[in-house]
């Protein structure tokens, strides 16, 4: 029996509990009361005694959110981080929604078709009529992307590091990550048949390919704005160094030579990405893509809450650049005695119209 505690528990074959207690508020909330002896606090000697001198590294609430660690902040620091890392995501059309999905979810997204202009006549009532070619595109959420990782001692890590330095390595790293898994599963939808190739594997692009890439999309009725061209970094270059641009970037394209910004060339915004495809052949095939906003599409959905009194910490944030819903999570792992945090993404990808796409090969 413990002196004066009263503690209903002080009876019983725990052999630690035979110091005074009090209410430990620990870093995650728990549905069950938690206790601890009121002088494990620092390295003293009964804490030391009871081989739990390691307990100084425990996050309290209090600790956490005055140090930086709040999920909220965390996820919105991350927004940023990924919109400076995503190129073909923010080029698509994007589907997005406040609706909690799960993975393999079926998202019917419509689309329209094409309309016809109609002459009216006088005295003639108007026609109504239905758009041709409109269908509904089934997208599956069947992507769910992630990165966890674990951090022994937050408090003191923060203490010495300063919290947004702490965050930022922490949340550059794995939302990097992230964005070029999102980018790669986008850029692998070159491969759906259908859709227009122009060049020739082997071949640096040119300006000839652009002119070429141009007369497929405008022989395709796509619009004219809008358009967009995403290159690999060998042909940015060659890009840069073909002879028959060079007067082109010496007088109206300046920031070219001076800051390697190619900018708008025939109709498309330039883009360059290191996640272009490429497949291992001889010659090398690189696999450039030229698109509209209707070409591919992404969709996204934030994923249900944690339930309740699981002990998990979370906060999801939508992107309104990229359509990119993000999670962040974390709580204290008993089995790895650390505190357990990740990002993950709920998403699915699908070639909306073939024909608003031209592969680019070089």
């Amino acid at each position: 029996m413990l002196a004066g505690t009263g503690h209903p528990y002080s009876q019983g074959v725990l052999m630690d509990r035979d110091i005074p207690f009090e209410r430990y508020d620990g870093f995650i909330p728990s549905p069950v009361a938690v206790y601890r002896p009121a002088n494990v606090r620092g390295f003293d000697g009964p804490s030391q005694a009871l081989g739990v001198a390691h307990v100084t590294g425990a996050i309290l609430t209090s600790t956490a959110d005055t140090a930086g660690f709040i999920p909220q902040i965390w996820a919105q620091r991350a927004l940023d981080i990924l919109r400076a890392n995503i190129t073909l995501t923010k080029l698509v059309a994007r589907d997005t929604d406040f609706e909690a999905g799960w993975r393999g979810k079926t998202l019917n997204i419509p689309y329209p078709g094409v309309f016809t202009a109609k002459k009216k006549t006088a005295d003639t009532p108007t026609d109504l009529q239905l758009p041709v070619g409109g269908a509904t595109v089934a997208v599956i959420l069947d992507q769910h992307a992630y990165v966890d990782w674990l951090v022994e001692d937050i408090a003191r890590a923060q203490a010495a590091q300063g919290a947004p330095d702490l965050i930022d390595r922490y949340i550059e790293g794995s939302v990097i990550a992230l964005a070029e898994q999102i980018e790669t599963d986008l850029f692998a939808l070159y491969t759906t048949g259908g859709i227009g190739a122009v060049g020739t594997y082997g071949t640096d692009i040119s300006a000839a390919t652009i002119r070429s890439t141009r007369k497929a999309m405008n022989d395709n009725k796509v619009p004219q704005g809008g358009r967009s061209l995403v290159v690999s970094t060998k042909d940015e270059i060659a890009l840069l160094a073909d002879s028959t641009l060079v007067n082109y970037f010496a007088f109206a394209k300046p920031e070219a030579v001076a800051q390697g910004s190619i900018g708008s060339l025939y109709g498309f915004d330039l883009y360059v990405s290191q996640l272009i495809p490429t497949t291992a052949a001889t010659p090398l095939q690189t696999n450039n893509i030229a698109l509209s906003r209707n070409g591919f599409l992404f969709a996204s959905r934030p994923f249900m809450p944690a339930l309740a009194g699981s002990g998990v910490r979370e906060a999801q944030v939508l992107d309104p650049v990229s359509g990119i819903s993000l999670r962040f999570q974390i709580f204290y792992s008993m089995v790895d005695r650390a505190v357990r945090a990740g990002f993950d993404v709920l998403y699915g990808v699908k070639t909306l119209r073939t024909n608003h796409v031209e592969l680019v090969k070089t």
